[in-house]
This record gives C-alpha cells, structure tokens and sequence, in this order.
C-alpha cells in the first residue's frame, strides 16, 4: 500500500483528533446525563422511603391495642407458673367483599376461668401453630387457612416468654443441656470372622408382604422349640416387630402411632436359599419384638446368651425407649431383628431399627421370652415418664450434680406425660429417681428389668395382666434438695408406654389463653374449638 503524502497525512491525523474529541465530548454528555438521572432517582427514592416510614407510623388506636395485648400477656403470666408452650388456632367469623378472611375480636379474659387457678406446672408442654386444613391441591397436598397477623404475633411474644422459662429451668444441675453424653468406644474388627461363621447356625432372613406387596425384610434368630410341637421339628424365631410395622408417623416412640399388620404374610429365608411359611405367635409393641414359628431344619442350633452385658450403654435421645444399648455402626435394614454377637459367639442382643448401633439387650430378650413361654403375654408397668441416667453423663456434668445436690446415681426426670399418675404425685421435670420399691437404681436397663420383675410376680400371683399395680418410687426434688417417696398406682398393659406434652391455646387479637384440662389433650394435640365452647 502507498504511504500518504505529507499534506494528506496531516489532514488524515486532524479528522481523527476531532473524531476522538467528539467521542470525549459525547462520552462526559452521556456520563452527567448519568449522573443527573440517577441523582433523580436518588431523591425520589429518599422520599418514598420518608413517605412509607411516615405511613408506618403506628395510629393512637394501634398503640392502644399493643398496650392492651401487653396487659392481657402480663395478666396471663401472672396466673400461671408452669412452662408451657402457646397453641394458636383462628376463629374465621366470616369474609369481606374481596372474600378474605375476617376474625373474631372477641375479648375473652380467660384468666379468670377456674381452670387456670389450677393450672398444673409440669410437664414441660411444647410450642405449636395448628391451622385448618381446608382441603388439597392436585397433587394431594394439604391446603390449610392463612395465621391472620394478630394471632402470629400473640404467638411470637408467648414464645419469647416461654424460651425465658426454658432457659431459667434449664439452669438446674440436672438440666445443663449443654454436657452431652457419648457412646462407649468397641473393637468389633477382632474376631468378626470366626463370629460371623458361627451365627450362621441360628440366624435367618425374613420377609413381609400384604396383599402380595412387599412390607418389609429383616433378621432374625432361632430362639427355641414350639413345646406345642413333640417332634422338635417346629422352632420359633424372635425378631423385631419391624418386620409387621405397616406405618410408622413419627419417629419418636413414646407416642405409639406406629400401626402394626398381625395378618402379613410372612416368609422365613434359610441360609440354604430355602424358604418356610411363618406364623405370628405374639408381638409386643413398647419393646418392639416378635415371636414366630415356622419349620426349621435339622442343622440350626440353639444360641447361647450373654446377658450379664455392662458396657455398651449411655442415655438414649428424647424420642427413644429406656431399653436400648448400643455398639458401633448401623446394621443395614435387612438387619434389623438380628443378633448382636460377641466375639464367644454368643449373643448380646437385637439389632433395633431406632437410632444407630441401638440394640435391645438379651437379659431384656430372655425376661420377655420367659414370661411369654410361661404367661403367653408380656405386660409392663407404665410409668410414663422420660428418663436418663446419671452415671452416663459426662464427668464434669456428673461432679456439678454431686456438688449441688449431693447425689451420684439414680435416673433424672426429662418429661413427665400430661395427666400421668407421676404428674399427680408432684414428680417435676429435673427431680431424680433414686429407687423403685426400695431397690436403688443406677441404670434404664436395669430399670426396666425391675418392672420385668414386678410383671412377672404380679402374673404369679395370679393376677390379670391389663391391671394395676403398685410401687413406691424414692424421689430427689432438685428445686427443694429433699428426698421423698412416692407411693403410685401403675397401669399394668402390654401396650406401649405413652408420654404425651399438653398445650394450652392462645386466641387472637387479645392473645388470652387458657389451661387446657389433662383429659382433654390426646397425644399432644387438643381441638381448641372444643375448649373454647
């Protein structure tokens, strides 16, 4: 290409000067335009914000209804002592024109109901906003009433209240929630092998189904022989109660919801790749175990059991029984029912399908075995209260007891259930129980093995199973640090033992609640329009 002449080139370069000078020029324009636009926009936006804070502004009619719902939650405080939860349900008393939903502003000063002077203190109740289902939308889900405002916030500040009582409660030595307890450490690599051979003698698969749809599978266990059955050729198979579970709503067991099939059809597995028709002899719902028979081949052998088990234990979560150990790791679901073996080869327990490496113990196992062999049935007393264990506690939490209280064994109270006997005797959330019938009391398995016992003599005596019985518990009130014995009437039943929290219901907008009676609370849950009639 030909370079420029020097005239042209320098008229080239002054075109491009003003072309970049025009650009500057439109770019500094383009920029304060900007600027001005967004200065603008600044300013408008100062004074929306000044406009919504002055519309914010609450009205005199306002401040009085805060200050009077205010007064109402003092007066409610002042009437009540026991650490409960609010329970809101709404009252839609009709709709307006754009049909949305009005509410009652009906002021109930329930305080003044009876019900509330005899508001019991224990025990510990929980929080919850209960709303109307009012139908479901294609895919089967709930549709349930809008929290008008009002409600959500008397729900709030009783809240705030209850968190206060909580933390005040939680202070006792008893209750320091902040100490958790750990399970023991087992070596269960040695000897795995050599056990594993050996439970191939006794242990079995088995299977569920209702209607030819699967149910279940799981483990189980050769127990004994069927002495209906004189030729030996019958044996009967303890496993968990698992396998016949056909609905299980919560996880936690101290509500008993879960439902149970007694009519699946079941099928035991032999190692042999065999299979044998089961037939459900009993089940027992609160320790979650089930006995079949079946025909059993000529080489399974009879376990041994090692019941004197002292390791391996610690304090079960909230929503557990009192009957569990645990070892290391988590048996898969078709393991669930299956022995625990030690490295002897005999066994330890029953694997449970609760919490992970949780176990029910063989002297647990072979006391319900028993009493069935000999009673056909496995009754227990209720006591209806959540427990741990002292000993299990970390040291540090262990030594502020001792301090304080002066105590180092026994079990502490962790919930009381709503209308219990032990609720009526005075039993709080935090006391301790030293001893049951004069017999100290250090462990939950050793608890429950005492209740076995008590089953066991009252069954001998000639008594009937769904019944009471009566026991003396040897009591540590944490708050007064004084010892007492509690003489109680328990409902002797081979259902499982129920601990349920009670509630009391808060009403909007003056956000008045009253106490709700223990008869009237089933499960946790109370219909509030039948307490507010």
């Amino acid at each position: 290409m030909p370079l420029p002449t020097g005239e042209e080139g320098s008229g080239s370069r002054s075109s491009r000067s003003s072309a970049r000078r025009r650009r500057r020029r439109q770019r500094s324009e383009s920029l304060e335009q900007r600027r001005r636009y967004m200065t603008g926009e600044m300013v408008w936006m100062v004074k929306k914000i000044r406009t919504c804070e002055e519309a914010a502004q609450p009205s005199d009619a306002e401040i009085a209804r805060k200050e009077e719902v205010d007064q109402a939650t003092d007066e409610l405080e002042a009437t009540s002592s026991a650490l409960c939860a609010p329970h809101i349900r709404q009252e839609v008393v009709g709709h307006d024109s754009n049909a949305v939903e009005v509410y009652s502003e009906t002021f109930r000063n329930e305080a003044e109901e009876d019900v509330v002077s005899s508001a019991p203190s224990s025990p510990l109740c929980e929080p919850r906003i209960q709303q109307e289902v009012i139908g479901h939308d294609s895919n089967g889900v709930e549709i349930c009433k809008a929290i008008d405002i009002e409600t959500f916030r008397a729900y709030r500040q009783f809240e705030a209240k209850f968190d206060e009582k909580l933390a005040r409660k939680m202070k006792l030595p008893t209750l320091d929630g902040c100490i958790s307890s750990s399970p023991a450490d087992a070596e269960l690599h040695h000897g795995r092998q050599h056990a594993t051979k050996a439970a191939r003698s006794f242990v079995l698969a088995l299977s569920s189904s209702i209607g030819g749809k699967p149910l279940k599978q799981c483990s189980g266990f050769f127990i004994g022989w069927d002495e209906s059955d004189k030729n030996h050729e019958t044996g009967l198979i303890l496993t968990s109660a698992h396998l016949i579970c056909s609905k299980q709503p919560s996880l936690d067991s101290w509500l008993c919801e879960d439902e149970y099939a007694p009519d699946a059809e079941v099928i035991v597995h032999f190692p042999d790749r065999t299979t044998s028709k089961g037939k459900l002899c009993y089940y027992q719902k609160h320790y979650n175990i089930a006995l079949f028979s079946t025909k059993v081949k000529p080489s399974l052998q009879l376990p041994v059991f090692n019941d004197n088990v002292n390791c391996g234990q610690k304090n079960p979560c909230t929503f557990e029984r009192h009957h569990f150990m645990y070892t290391y790791g988590a048996a898969p679901e078709c393991g669930i029912g299956g022995p625990i073996v030690d490295f002897s080869e005999a066994i330890l327990g029953m694997s449970t399908p609760d919490s992970e490496g949780s176990f029910v113990p063989s002297s647990i196992l072979l006391k319900c075995f028993h009493l069935w062999r000999k009673h056909g049935r496995i009754p227990r007393p209720h006591l209806q209260l959540k427990l741990s264990a002292i000993q299990y506690l970390d040291e540090a939490h262990i030594e502020r007891i001792s301090l304080d209280c002066g105590i180092d064994d026994g079990l502490i109270v962790k919930e009381v259930s709503n209308g219990s006997m032990a609720e009526k005797n005075g039993i709080r959330v935090g006391d301790v129980v030293e001893s049951l019938d004069g017999n100290c009391i250090t462990s939950l398995v050793e608890l429950e093995i005492m209740l076995l016992d008590l089953s066991q003599q009252h069954l001998e005596r000639g008594s009937n199973s769904d019944s009471k019985i009566d026991v003396e518990l040897g009591i540590f009130r944490t708050r007064r640090r004084k010892r007492r014995t509690i003489k109680m009437t328990l409902k002797l039943t081979e259902e499982g033992e129920e601990v349920v929290r009670g509630y009391y219901t808060v009403t909007a907008p003056k956000a008045i609640s009253s106490w709700v009676p223990p008869e009237k609370v089933d499960q946790g849950q109370i219909d509030i329009r039948a307490n507010s009639a």
